[in-house]
């Protein structure tokens, strides 16, 4: 009797753990019974209140090919409080440079020590460039071994990936921005 009793035991749990899974949907479905199904209608949902609108007017585009506005230049905007009001020009800002065009030798002053010089390589070292600062007294550029170009801007690197000196372009092909623990001013030219 305890022989068959350990062997309906097993069969027992696992119709049971059956008996409660979904997988098998209604097949062991001994007596449980589901809640009848809710009949009540759904409610609509309120109308929503329409955005206020303006009229609409429709004006032909320009032919196609040399019609078009150049960066720069004027729009004249119809029906605005005047028909000859014109929209300021957009500024137009310069490519950044390629890294090939930022890398090779630079000469680097800070305003409180003066000026040394600097190479940038394309040299990879993980994923920045190698630098070499060359009779640099000021502990910032003096510590540098990496640089970065960000979109326009140049990171000069210290160990450790930590930023020492921020430079942007001034438009003249020179650099100009500040050590960033010093705050010092730094300008960096061919």
């Amino acid at each position: 009797m305890k022989l068959y009793a350990l062997v309906l035991l097993p069969c027992a749990l696992a119709l049971a753990s059956c008996a409660s899974s979904t997988r098998l949907g209604d097949t062991f479905d001994f007596g449980a019974r589901k809640p009848p199904p809710d009949n009540r209608p759904i409610a609509a949902p309120e109308p929503l209140m329409a955005a206020p609108t303006e009229q609409v007017s429709s004006e032909p585009l320009p032919p196609a090919g040399g019609g078009g506005v150049t960066p720069g230049s004027s729009v004249a905007v119809p029906g605005g409080p005047s028909s000859q009001s014109q929209v300021a020009a957009l500024p137009t800002t310069p490519a950044a440079p390629s890294t090939g065009g930022i890398a090779g030798s630079w000469k680097i002053s800070d305003a409180a020590r003066g000026s040394c010089g600097i190479s940038l390589t394309r040299q990879t070292l993980l994923d920045v460039y190698r630098a070499t600062p060359s009779g640099c007294q000021a502990g910032s550029l003096a510590k540098v071994n990496a640089w970065q170009q960000r979109g326009q801007e140049i990171d000069l690197l210290e160990p450790g990936g930590r930023t020492a000196v921020r430079l942007f372009p001034t438009g003249d092909g020179a650099y100009e921005g500040a050590a960033t623990m010093s705050g010092a001013k730094i300008r960096m030219t061919r």
